[in-house]
């Protein structure tokens, strides 16, 4: 799982402004670099899952108690390449094709 950081503007991004991210199931370095990503884009990360300030989770095992947590509460569960998509247009993508909780 790597992403280039560069783009071709020189300032982060904001479209990820106002939405808190959680993540679930990925390594250290993995949970970096997205924590990279989330705070490039404007976003917020959160170390712990909250449902009540969580916007997503982006989740690497969906067999995970915080993924199952989510689930529970509501919180839509994404993969990673949500944000990496987002990261590459620039822009808030639909998370739709990126639901975890509505795969079989």
């Amino acid at each position: 799982m790597s992403i280039a950081m560069e783009t071709d503007e020189k300032s982060p991004a904001t479209f990820l402004q106002n939405y808190v991210i959680c993540v679930s199931g990925y390594s250290v370095d993995e949970r970096l670099l997205l924590k990279k990503m989330i705070d490039f884009c404007g976003g917020y990360y959160m170390e712990d899952m909250e449902s009540s300030s969580v916007t997503y989770l982006l989740s690497k095992n969906p067999a995970s108690d915080k993924t199952k947590h989510a689930m529970r509460w509501g919180v839509p569960v994404l993969t990673h390449q949500w944000l990496f998509d987002c990261m590459y247009e620039r822009r808030l993508l639909s998370i739709c094709p990126y639901l975890i909780n509505a795969r079989k």
